[in-house]
């Protein structure tokens, strides 16, 4: 007895000295454990975490989106991609150095769209639609931090009229939260606020040698992914077709950290509204909504379905508040409406096995952006849904 007493002691001890790095923010084990399929592409960078490299020219090919990556989908169900993209010297997606551009939209991978062809970017339409220069500015990963930090290096400098901020509510607050984690600032001090405890165990358990490596390890015992069902919808459209519809990020209420990081999120547009007011810029901020909310009134799901019992939150009305309130010289625009919009006239604006946008759902919101910068109000007016919303 006393030896097993011996050795859990030690294994306590061990694992006390390898968190100790984690816990001062010293080593981020998340990033050390977790590598990402582009990260051969990447230069790391002190304030972004993560860039493409100048120049960096892709190519490819694969059949499957990426939420077909941790479920079994059906063959019939999964989308192939084939890409041929190229890079500028800052490594985003513009096919040419800009120096100057009339409208700088900055956003994650929606924006970035690694696999799309370029013709079929928003950017690309948006600069087809404006007939000026549009630069792409979007990259996977960023979230409302590093988009900040963007503004600041790479929009501003090319002394744009508009500048575009897409926000997406699968994964920018849950990215703001990481970057506090891997950059080693709290929350709190980006909004000038006190910091609480609960921020620092939030980034501690986000750095975690035990708990990230738990989770590979629960990887490594169920290799076999878990049927599809569990997470499908079959969205009806009025023109009497239905189609498979996969969904990824779980629907439900904020948590606690994510209701801080969107009050966070605020202050930063507020920043980013100040930038951009000084430089004579207009800032016009899109919120990008998840499949499944934009999927949820269409759809009827089997009964194996987890899906059937998830429920919307209000986080669109938030951030619309939050922005008439605080962000008094930006404009917001929800693209809820317009996607729900596009699907009744039977056109699916979502891929069915990805979280990301299909070629039509990039098309529409480049023409609701452009639609908004074209009949642009006077002070006063800010914000708009674009449209009646169908019950949430």
């Amino acid at each position: 007895m006393r030896i097993l007493w011996i050795d859990c002691a030690s294994l306590v001890l061990a694992l006390c000295l390898i968190e100790f790095p984690a816990l001062i923010n010293v080593v981020n084990y998340k990033s050390l454990i977790e590598v990402t399929a582009s990260s051969d592409s990447d230069v790391s960078d002190p304030e972004l975490i993560h860039r493409h490299s100048a120049y960096w020219h892709f190519t490819g090919a694969f059949k499957g989106g990426n939420i077909s990556d941790g479920v079994d989908i059906p063959p019939a169900d999964l989308t192939f991609h084939r890409w041929d993209v190229r890079y500028d010297r800052n490594g985003f997606r513009n096919e040419r150095d800009l120096s100057k551009a009339d409208v700088a939209v900055l956003g994650d991978s929606f924006i970035e769209s690694l696999f799309r062809p370029t013709p079929q970017l928003l950017t690309s339409f948006l600069s087809s639609r404006q007939g000026n220069v549009v630069a792409n500015l979007g990259q996977f990963g960023y979230g409302p931090m590093e988009e900040l930090a963007v503004l600041k290096r790479y929009a501003l400098p090319l002394r744009p009229q508009t500048v575009v901020w897409t926000f997406y509510e699968g994964n920018d607050l849950g990215d703001l939260v990481h970057y506090h984690s891997v950059i080693g600032t709290r929350p709190t001090e980006a909004s000038g606020g006190k910091p609480k405890a609960e921020d620092d165990w939030a980034a501690f358990k986000e750095r975690s040698f035990t708990l990230n490596s738990l989770v590979e390890l629960r990887k490594l015992r169920h290799p076999q992914k878990p049927p599809g069902v569990r997470i499908l919808g079959i969205v009806h459209t009025p023109d009497g077709r239905e189609t498979n519809m996969y969904f990824s990020y779980k629907a439900g209420p904020l948590p606690e950290a994510y209701q801080m990081a969107l009050d966070e999120t605020i202050h930063i547009l507020q920043t980013a509204s100040e930038l951009c007011a000084a430089q004579g810029a207009r800032l016009l901020v899109v919120l990008i909504p998840e499949k499944f909310r934009v999927f949820q009134p269409f759809c009827r799901f089997p009964k194996e379905s987890e899906c059937r019992n998830w429920t919307l939150n209000d986080l669109p009305d938030q951030l619309e508040r939050g922005i008439r309130s605080s962000v008094r010289e930006a404009r917001y625009l929800d693209l809820t409406p317009v996607f729900r919009d596009l699907t009744t006239r039977g056109t699916l604006p979502f891929e069915r096995d990805d979280t990301h946008w299909s070629a039509a759902g990039e098309q529409a919101a480049a023409e609701a952006i452009n639609n908004q910068l074209r009949n642009w109000q006077p002070q006063g007016t800010a914000g708009t849904r674009g449209a009646k919303q169908p019950n949430r």
